[in-house]
C-alpha cells in the first residue's frame, strides 16, 4: 500500500482538476502537500478541502509563466519545509485552437512559456534541492497530445511533446543520482479545460474511444501518485497514457 507519510508534496496548478484531485490524493496518502496556483482563491479553496478531510497542506501564489516567481517560491518552500521529495509539475492552459495560418505568435509564445518553458523552470528548481537531499521524484502532466496530433491544437500539442522530451532527458541525466522523473498522458478529463476544446474534438473521442467516456481527474490523480510512491522505484522517463485507449486508436 501506497505511504507517502512525512513526504514534502509540490503541486502545480493545484486550485483544479487534475492539481486538485492530485493534491487531495497525496494528502490521503500521508503527504503534506504544497499547493501552488496563480488563482488564490482556488488554491486556498484546495488546502481548505485537504485540511478538512484531515491532510495538511499550504498554499503558495505562484504563476510559473514567470522564471524568477517560480525560483523565488520554490526556494522558500525548501528554505522552511527543509525537503522536496515528490514534485508534480501540473500547470498548464488549452490556448488557442486556431489553425497555424491563423494562430498568433502572441498565443503561440503564451502557450509554449506556460506549458513548456514553465515545466523547465519548475524542474530545474525542484531539481537543484532534489540534489542537495539526496532524492526526489518528479511527475509532469503531459497529454495524449504530446503523443498524437491533434487538428486546431498545434501550439498545444508542440509543448506536450516538448514536456516528454524534458521528461525522458531529465530521467536520464538524473536517475544516478536517485531522482525519478515521469510523465502521464491524459486524454479527455472532465475538468474546465476541457470546456475550450472544440466541439467537434471532443464528439469525434466520444467516436473513436475505445471506453466511449471522457475521464475523471481521480483517475488520473491516483496514476501519478502511483508514479511517486516506492511501489514504481525502478520506473523512470516513462510516459503513462491515460486516456480510455484513445492512443492506440
Amino acid at each position: 500500500m501506497t505511504d507517502l507519510k512525512n513526504k514534502i508534496a509540490l503541486v502545480t496548478g493545484a486550485g483544479s482538476g487534475i492539481g486538485r484531485a492530485t493534491s487531495v490524493a497525496l494528502s490521503v496518502k500521508g503527504a503534506k502537500v504544497i499547493v501552488t496556483d496563480r488563482n488564490e482563491d482556488s488554491g486556498n479553496n484546495s488546502v481548505e478541502n485537504i485540511i478538512s478531510n484531515g491532510g495538511k497542506a499550504v498554499f503558495y501564489k505562484l504563476d510559473v509563466s514567470n522564471s524568477s516567481e517560480i525560483e523565488t517560491v520554490i526556494k522558500k518552500i525548501f528554505d522552511i519545509e527543509g525537503s522536496i521529495d515528490l514534485a508534480v509539475n501540473n500547470a498548464g492552459i488549452g490556448g488557442n485552437f486556431d489553425g497555424i495560418h491563423k494562430l498568433s505568435l502572441k498565443d503561440w509564445n503564451n502557450t509554449i512559456n506556460i506549458n513548456l518553458t514553465g515545466v523547465f523552470c519548475c524542474m530545474q528548481n525542484e531539481i537543484k534541492y532534489m540534489l542537495k537531499q539526496g532524492a526526489g521524484r518528479i511527475v509532469n502532466v503531459a497529454s495524449m497530445a504530446g503523443i498524437k496530433g491533434v487538428g486546431g491544437g498545434s501550439a498545444y500539442c508542440a509543448s506536450k511533446h516538448g514536456v516528454l522530451g524534458l521528461t525522458k532527458s531529465a530521467a536520464i541525466e538524473y536517475g544516478s543520482h536517485n531522482i525519478r522523473v515521469n510523465a502521464v498522458c491524459p486524454g479527455f478529463i472532465e475538468t474546465e479545460m476541457i470546456k475550450q476544446v472544440p466541439k467537434k474534438i471532443l464528439e469525434f473521442n466520444t467516436l473513436v474511444n475505445p471506453m466511449k467516456r471522457v475521464g475523471d481527474s481521480k483517475e488520473v490523480a491516483d496514476s501519478i501518485v502511483w508514479l511517486l510512491s516506492e511501489e514504481s522505484s525502478f520506473v523512470n522517463g516513462s510516459s503513462m497514457n491515460i486516456d480510455g485507449g484513445y492512443g492506440n486508436v
